[in-house]
């Protein structure tokens, strides 16, 4: 099996319908094209509806030489422990993830696949951020914003991390090392900023799949925990102006409990930033300014911008700009 597709699951029941469709749809076509595929469904405290599905999905493909599917049944885990259990679990030298709400394009895996097979070791995609809105409250409509690729190999920023459907070879990921579990949101965008120093990238032309926004994900959410994922790993990194107002308690905590492996020493200014004593009042202004509607949001970054008001998320985009 040249590549592994591997899905985390926890607690999905209500995509498993479209979920195991698309699998099965998309299993079909790959098959058809000649690349023969490892599907490895960790399910997370599996309820019994959820193992019927998944077993029953696990026939079908194999019944259908579609590839070969393995399910794994396992206790709650972090999104990147089952990860780094899919790719201990398969000897593909290539693999892939799908999150159960989303829809991967097969044309992309194929693309990917070829560039992989070429010599590169990471290949990204373009995207499709998908949602419905609802259009004055009554009637919900389909809402596609095109995503460019996320990934730059000459380093990690605000505006470049990874997208959810990149492809890599097992060859980078014995180099760079495994995901690391302590994350719960942003783990890959940490894996990625460890290997963008090394990586030969490929930009595929395909677009990779739907990202569907329902309001459940667990990235691009701008919730507190993903706020303060994105900041320790720039800590890491030492890039600090790439930082941004998070709750402070839960900041420090963070990266004193499990964020700092490294035992990276802060300058006396950033941590006073993090968790100083103006930091919770920075962080909640911070956090009305980007709950503002959009049209308000505009409006005031543009005054800002001219020095007319102060702005704090102004402010956080100049101190970035500043300090690259």
């Amino acid at each position: 099996m040249p590549i592994a597709v591997i899905s985390s699951l926890y607690r999905c029941e209500q995509h498993l319908p479209t979920f195991t469709a698309a699998v099965f749809g998309f299993a079909k076509r790959v098959s058809e094209s000649g690349i023969s595929a490892h599907y490895l469904p960790i399910v997370n405290d599996a309820t019994r509806r959820e193992r019927e599905r998944i077993d029953r999905l696990a026939s079908e493909i194999n019944a259908h030489y579609y590839g070969r599917m393995t399910p794994q049944y396992v206790p709650r885990e972090t999104l990147y422990a089952s990860w780094n259990r899919g790719l201990a679990a398969t000897q593909a030298p290539y693999f892939t993830f799908w999150n159960a709400d989303d829809f991967r394009s097969a044309a992309a895996l194929r693309e990917g696949y070829s560039a992989l097979r070429n010599g590169f070791h990471l290949v990204d995609f373009d995207y499709t951020r998908l949602r419905h809105v609802k259009r004055f409250g009554l009637f919900p409509r389909e809402q596609r914003i095109h995503v460019p690729c996320m990934f730059a190999d000459e380093g990690l920023t605000r505006h470049a991390g990874i997208g959810p459907f990149f492809m890599a070879s097992k060859a980078l990921y014995a180099q760079v090392g495994p995901f690391d579990p302590n994350f719960q949101v942003a783990g890959d965008t940490e894996w990625a900023s460890r290997a963008a120093p090394s990586v030969k990238f490929q930009r595929a032309s395909a677009n990779g799949g739907d990202f569907i926004v329902h309001g459940d994900n667990l990235s691009n959410t701008g919730g507190d925990r993903e706020d303060i994922e994105v900041n320790i790993i720039f800590m890491r990194l030492g890039a600090w102006g790439q930082l941004r107002p998070t709750n402070p308690a839960a900041m420090r905590q963070a990266w004193e409990t499990w964020g700092n492996p490294g035992r990276i020493t802060i300058p006396p200014e950033e941590a006073d930033f993090l968790w100083g004593p103006a930091a919770e009042a920075r962080w909640k202004r911070y956090q009305r300014e980007r709950r503002q509607a959009p049209a308000l949001r505009r409006l005031r970054l543009a005054l800002a911008s001219r020095g007319l008001i102060h702005s704090v998320e102004w402010a956080m985009a100049q101190r970035g700009r500043d300090r690259l």
